[in-house]
């Protein structure tokens, strides 16, 4: 299910069914504007008064400069945090069949935030967010949204797959297939020598499948 909540001050979403959705955005509002470095207590150019909290951190403690520097502030943190708390029963499920290098070794994240978009599932190796949608993504406004976020990944070379709720709920094994096919697809690899003890899915010998048509390139 697609994550489009932006890092404001808005409420933050509350625990929903298969049926709701969330709260979706085309990333043309406000943005969260991180502290600038120099302007943070402690970093450089700014020395911390004495006795000031900054002074007397420990070393090796977290400072706002470093979430800054990392371009992951503690605003998207929280909503990543939370976003994973509220997760479908479809999501869930494919999570435990992605997760720890259970899916042929390649590495999934959660919620993983790009721009101003939550990504369900990312496969950094691969460049693949992996969605799971309910009812609501066949609404036209909603569709509209989501065709700009695709634009928005396509640009940075991220491929988005997308899937019905009902398709996982019916057709879980077919999903998964479609998963491994676009890893296969974007890295050559039909497995990762990565937590090989922790391996369930097995994939299929790639002569034998038969590609899927290359989605059009979106202009």
């Amino acid at each position: 299910m697609t994550s489009n909540i932006q890092s404001t001050a808005r409420p933050i979403p509350s625990p929903r069914d298969e049926g709701a959705g969330r709260d979706s955005t085309n990333g043309q509002g406000s943005r969260f504007v991180p502290l600038n470095r120099s302007e943070t207590p402690g970093s450089a150019g700014v020395s911390p008064a004495r006795g000031s909290t900054a002074s007397r951190r420990d070393a090796g403690a977290p400072r706002i400069g470093s979430w800054v520097g990392s371009g992951r502030g503690a605003a998207q943190t929280s909503v990543a945090r939370l976003l994973r708390r509220n997760q479908t029963k479809e999501e869930k499920e494919l999570w435990r069949a992605l997760k720890a290098g259970r899916f042929a070794g390649f590495k999934f994240r959660r919620q993983h935030h790009i721009g101003t978009y939550y990504l369900d599932f990312f496969c950094p190796t691969a460049k693949l967010s992996v969605e799971l949608d309910g009812f609501q993504h066949g609404l036209p406004e909603q569709m509209q949204r989501d065709c700009e976020r695709e634009k928005f990944l396509d640009a940075l070379g991220i491929e988005e797959l997308r899937f019905w709720n009902h398709q996982w709920n019916r057709h879980r094994e077919g999903v998964l297939l479609d998963i491994w096919a676009a890893l296969h697809r974007r890295t050559g690899c039909v497995a990762v020598m990565r937590k090989v003890e922790n391996h369930r899915f097995v994939p299929p010998n790639p002569d034998k499948i038969i590609p899927s048509p290359t989605k059009p390139k979106l202009r």
